[in-house]
C-alpha cells in the first residue's frame, strides 16, 4: 500500500468513525498518547476528546471535500469536509472543519489532530453566543 493509499483510507476510515460514533472505531486510528486540540476544548487526550464528542452528539454524518497530503513527504495529512451533527438535545447542524493530522512514521495512524472550525455556530449550540 503507498502512502497516498494509507492516507486515503485513513481519511475514510476517520469520517466513518465520527458517522457510526463507534468510540472504539475511532480510538483504532489513533496512536495511545494522541491529543487532539480543538478550538473550543483546547489540547486533550485524543482518547477524553472523542470520547466526550461521542456522548454529546448524535445524528453524525460527514461530507468529505478532500484530503490533502504533505507534498514534501512529511508525515501529515488533512481531511476537508462538512460535519452534520445535533449536540445533546438540539437541532441538526452543519459546520465546515479542516482536521490537520501528524501521522505516525509508518502512517498507519494519528499521533495528533488540529481541529479547525467556525466556532460561531457550536458555541450558539452550546448557549455560549
Amino acid at each position: 500500500m503507498t502512502d497516498t493509499d494509507r492516507i486515503d483510507d485513513l481519511a475514510l476510515r476517520y469520517l466513518q468513525a465520527i458517522e457510526s460514533g463507534d468510540l472504539s472505531k475511532m480510538l483504532s486510528l489513533f496512536a495511545d498518547d494522541a491529543t487532539a486540540t480543538s478550538p473550543i476544548s483546547g489540547m486533550q487526550a485524543a482518547r477524553d476528546f472523542y470520547s466526550n464528542v461521542m456522548q454529546i452528539t448524535s445524528n453524525r454524518s460527514t461530507v468529505h471535500k478532500n484530503t490533502f497530503a504533505d507534498t514534501a513527504g512529511a508525515p501529515q495529512m488533512a481531511v476537508h469536509f462538512d460535519y452534520t451533527r445535533t449536540i445533546r438535545n438540539g437541532h441538526p447542524e452543519t459546520i465546515e472543519c479542516v482536521d490537520l493530522f501528524e501521522l505516525t512514521d509508518d502512517h498507519s495512524s494519528f499521533k495528533s489532530v488540529k481541529i479547525i472550525y467556525d466556532t460561531a455556530p457550536v458555541l450558539v449550540d452550546f448557549g455560549e453566543a
